[in-house]
Formats: C-alpha cells, structure tokens, sequence
C-alpha cells in the first residue's frame, strides 16, 4: 500500500513539474512590430536616439492601472508581458523609424535624448481603456551637452478590447503617433531656426 502511495505522490510531483513550463510558455511576449512613415525633418541631421527609463520602467512587465477602483495602484499583467524592458523597445522602434529612416544616414549628426516618464494601460471602467505614453525629449548638438530645444510629449492612444491584447495594440498606436509627433516637431524647429542645423552638421 505503501508503494502505490509513493507512486502516486511521485506521479502527481512530476506532473507538477511538467506543468510549469507549459504555464510559463503560456505567456504571451509582445514588442512595438515596425512604426511606418517616413523621417521628415529635412536639413536637420539626426545620428543617434537613446531612451532611458523611470525606474518602475526597468522590468518587461506590461502595466496597467484601474482608476476607477483603485488609481493609486499598478498592477502587471501576469500571462503578457514586453520582450524587453519598454525604454530598451521604444528605442528600437524609434532609432529604425528616425535615425535609419533618413534616406542621407551616415551615422553622424545631433543625438536625442529621451526619458520615458509614463508607459502604462489606465481603464477608467471594466470595459474601456486608454495607453498613457508620456516621454521628454532633448535635442543635442553633435558635440557637447547643451541641449538645443526640448520638449514633453503625452500621447494617449485608446485600447480597442480591456484586456493586455489592447494594451500592446493601443501602445503600438501610441508609439507611432508619439514617432510622428517628434518628426513634426524638429522639421518645425528646423524651419524656425535653419541656424541651428549647424550644430547638426555631419562632420
């Protein structure tokens, strides 16, 4: 009797251990896919793009947060999550968008600097949602720190089902629009100030 216990017990451990792996394979891992468009800020040559993070930012949970419950509390998806941690994404997307994306790239010219504040899915009900991307950017100067313009993006873009599915869509949307919204503001500032292009001048 005791033997067919053992087994049994034995029997149960090991399908205990078979199936985490298979739990854990149940997690669904997302990134930002590629941003469409085009680089449009003629004259005004960019050469490099880093993102870094706040640090509640640092891990690859998906986040999300119930304001209509509990605002004050962030939660994390527990079958989703990011591939990377999501500074490390955006920049990815950003630099294929932005830097690559310029038809004359020669790897030179002004860098940006960007900080993540803010990337988290915010519901205001159990079945409406919206992703909060908030990033300040700093333009700098092919050589030295000063920087030559700055500026605060917010981007809100709405989840199209309340679940972690229309949080990575809605994120995608929202790094899209905040690639767009940064193209648009430095061709502005190229047209306003064509005298800072020097300072981006490849060399």
């Amino acid at each position: 009797m005791r033997s067919v216990i053992s087994a049994l017990c034995a029997a149960i451990l090991l399908a205990g251990c078979i199936g985490n792996p298979s739990r854990q394979a149940d997690v669904a891992i997302h990134d930002l896919g590629n941003l469409s468009g085009a680089w449009s800020a003629p004259g005004l040559p960019v050469g490099g793009l880093a993102v870094r993070a706040s640090s509640w930012l640092d891990a690859p949970a998906q986040l999300y947060r119930l304001d209509y419950a509990d605002p004050l509390r962030r939660h994390a998806y527990a079958n989703s999550r990011w591939a990377a941690p999501p500074a490390e994404l955006l920049e990815r997307a950003l630099q294929r968008h932005v830097v690559f994306g310029q038809p004359d790239f020669a790897g030179r010219g002004c860098r940006l600097a960007l900080v993540l504040d803010t990337l988290e899915q915010r519901f205001s009900s159990e079945r409406a949602s919206e992703v909060v991307l908030e990033v300040r950017a700093r333009l700098l100067p092919s050589h030295g720190d000063g920087p030559l313009a700055r500026r605060a993006f917010a981007v809100r873009r709405p989840a199209p089902t309340p679940d972690a599915r229309g949080g990575v869509a809605a994120t995608q949307a929202a790094a899209q629009a905040l690639a767009d919204e940064m193209a648009r503001w430095l061709a502005a500032f190229a047209r306003e100030k064509p005298q800072a292009a020097v300072f981006c001048r490849a060399e």
